[in-house]
């Protein structure tokens, strides 16, 4: 386990990261390659972020989601995130000025169906 976070493997390629209350998104450093060596054990192809707990995506947390991204994308793994709630998907729409450059999909379930068929 990584302070701050939780990664389990699940399958299909699939990683799912459920951040805790000690992730301190304002230093991505001192995350991305803890993260990118689990994956990378993993042979993961997606990284799923689980956002259920996150109430708020302010400029901080999207800073680190952009950078965890970035690290992905050179990996070859997708970030996908999972379970945001309303308030932190209206406060993420007032960040940006385009689509974000992570998925989103609406649960786990939904991104193992769309694995699945295509």
């Amino acid at each position: 386990m990584i302070q701050g976070m939780h990664l389990t493997p699940i399958g299909d390629g699939n990683v799912l990261l459920e951040p805790g209350t000690g992730l301190d998104p304002a230093d991505p450093a001192a995350y991305l390659v803890p993260v990118l060596q689990v994956l990378q054990v993993h042979s993961a192809r997606r990284l799923l972020y689980d956002l259920k707990n996150v109430p708020l995506l302010d400029e901080v947390y999207f800073r680190w989601l952009t950078a965890l991204h970035g690290a992905c994308r050179i990996s070859g793994i997708d970030l996908v995130t999972v379970n945001m709630q309303p308030e932190a998907a209206f406060a993420l729409s007032h960040l940006l000025t385009g689509p974000p450059p992570f998925i989103c999909a609406r649960d786990v379930d939904q991104v193992r169906r769309r694995t699945r068929t295509g």
